[in-house]
């Protein structure tokens, strides 16, 4: 249906031609009337209609001058014109505004009808050829965008010059390149998520020359789900004042191209960016991430803006994803960035071989810093983080081969975090959590390495507690120090080694005092004691009465 806009100083003409006329036989709506050309202007900026029919003699603003300024809020509107008045200074003028029509009172419902049917066949032709025309402006731009040769920039921009409605050769604009870098399916799923579509003037075209696939940490919404994000997107930046325009890139990007009258829109620009940030993340459960580049003056600028507005875009492997991000120049990454990581893995070692988590945290912070300074490439990074990786890796597999069955290896390298990581950040954070996982399997070791020196102790003592055993005896024969095996053995037992072979010597004697044919000092030496009353001091000082007393009360 096609909208159309009433205005007649005459309230009962109004009111006849508004509720009278069959207005839907024609495809066509009252979207709303007016009594004076001052209060319809204002309604036409509500309203949006497709058509005007307005009488020419009114007070406070005529129809003419009404036409006038219509024509200028809108220039595709269409004008009929409407009095009592046959006269040909208004015909004229009529022309001059290119009006589709003048229409004389009372108003002929069949010829009403015949000329609304010429408007609405003009408002389709006008349609059509729009379309069209915006279809070859976005070919033409996306061929510009992508154009590095500055003769065949100055050809692409006489070419979108030519165009029934060019884009602005001269004006403030900046370019947006916007990324859809995860999905939350939950979200999504639970969202209305109606597909809309947007491009330039509100088409959709094709992928932009050199556009590149992106990472994403889940896989990017595509078709529908794409659109209805360009969708909002276009419908935000047309509530600037200045033209403002939207194309899709590829499956996971977008472009913004937005026309800037002051200061004011400029600064605006980025708030309203984050506001579709946000709610492209509450509707639709996506990450998107926003590149701005610096200020345009000429068209033909379009190919260095968009290269800032990728690259801004890409600086959320720094600043992380699901923010506005302003195009700021960087000085170029040394070259041997990716040779630092064999230091790295130099210092990571030392670290973890002497289980400092602390030293290993700070050497890789200042690995990362490094990075962040110099604003090394994404893919040095990568090689250089995948260097340090297979490093530690070569160090410590032949140690961490033999874990025992069941969990999961430290050494698994999750190579799609390595190779596509989100942000530095995420790198950063990986390491961190691989080198802990290393370390925590070398305190897991040593732990079971500690424990095991203690069962051979007590295995000792169980086995020889009958001979003259001693801690020297002990540390022969588990290959350590005596000194090192009293401090384990105690660590791990809470007794010292001294206090465990007596309790064994005890409880072993206190069995064979069950048999009533040994002799007390024949008990003691099966026992490990030669002296008896050395036994027999120590049996009373652990079970409170002596060996005799024991005998006689327990058996």
């Amino acid at each position: 249906m096609y909208k159309i806009l009433l205005v007649d100083d005459e309230k009962l003409e109004l009111n006849a031609i508004a509720h009278y006329i069959r207005w839907e036989d024609m495809g066509i709506v009252v979207a709303g009337t007016a009594k004076n050309g001052r209060d319809a202007l204002k309604v036409m900026e509500a309203c949006k209609p497709d058509i005007i029919l307005t009488d020419v003699r009114m007070p406070i603003m005529n129809g003419l001058e009404f036409a006038s300024k219509a024509k200028q809020l809108d220039k595709n509107v269409k004008i009929v014109f409407l009095s009592g008045h046959d006269e040909f200074q208004y015909i004229k003028a009529a022309l001059t505004i290119e009006a589709m029509g003048y229409l004389l009172k009372p108003v002929d419902a069949a010829e009403l009808a015949q000329l609304m049917q010429r408007v609405i066949l003009k408002c389709q032709e006008d349609k059509q050829l729009s379309e069209s025309s915006e279809a070859t402006k976005e070919k033409l731009v996306r061929s510009l965008a992508a154009e590095q040769d500055e003769e065949m920039r100055r050809e692409w921009v006489r070419r979108i010059g030519m165009l029934p409605h060019p884009l602005p050769t001269i004006g403030r604009y900046r370019v947006g390149v916007c990324s859809l870098d995860a999905l939350d399916p939950a979200v999504w799923e639970a969202s209305a998520g109606t597909a809309g579509s947007a491009g330039l003037n509100g088409t959709v075209g094709g992928s932009l020359p050199g556009g590149g696939t992106g990472a994403a940490a889940h896989a990017a919404p595509a078709g529908r789900h794409r659109e209805a994000i360009l969708s909002l997107t276009a419908g935000k930046l047309a509530g600037m004042q200045a033209p403002a325009y939207v194309w899709p890139l590829d499956e996971q990007r977008f472009c913004t191209l937005s026309y800037l009258y002051d200061d004011a829109e400029d600064e605006g620009l980025e708030a309203l960016m984050e506001e579709i940030v946000e709610e492209t993340g509450n509707r639709f459960g996506v990450v998107l991430s926003v590149g701005i580049s610096r200020l345009g003056r000429y068209l033909e600028e379009l190919p260095d803006r968009f290269g800032e507005a990728r690259e801004a875009n890409g600086d959320k492997f720094y600043s992380g994803a699901g923010r506005v991000i302003r195009y700021a120049a960087h000085a170029p990454a040394a070259p041997g960035s990716a040779l630092h990581a064999m230091d790295v893995a130099e210092q990571l070692n030392h670290a973890v071989s002497h289980l400092r988590s602390a030293e290993a945290e700070a050497v890789l912070g200042a690995y990362f810093r490094h990075f962040a300074m110099n604003r090394t490439s994404r893919d040095a990074i990568i090689a250089g983080t995948m260097q340090v990786i297979s490093e530690i890796e070569r160090r410590y597999a032949p140690l961490l081969e033999n874990r025992a069955s069941g969990g999961a290896s430290p050494l698994a390298i999750d190579w799609k975090t390595i190779t596509e990581p989100e942000s530095v950040g995420q790198l950063h954070a990986y390491l961190l959590s691989w080198t802990g996982g290393i370390m925590a399997v070398i305190r897991e070791k040593d732990q079971d390495r500690n424990l095991n020196v203690v069962h051979q102790i007590t295995a000792l003592i169980h086995e020889r507690y009958g001979e003259a055993l001693t801690v020297d005896d002990l540390a022969e024969r588990v290959y350590l120090t005596p000194n090192y095996i009293r401090t384990l053995f105690k660590q791990k037992t809470g007794e010292t080694i001294l206090e465990y072979l007596t309790k064994v010597r005890i409880g072993q004697a206190s069995e064979l005092l069950k048999d009533r044919s040994l002799k007390i000092h024949e008990v003691a030496r099966a026992a490990g004691y030669e002296n008896v009353s050395y036994f027999c001091s120590l049996f009373q000082k652990h079970k409170g009465v002596t060996p005799n007393e024991y005998r006689k009360k327990y058996l």
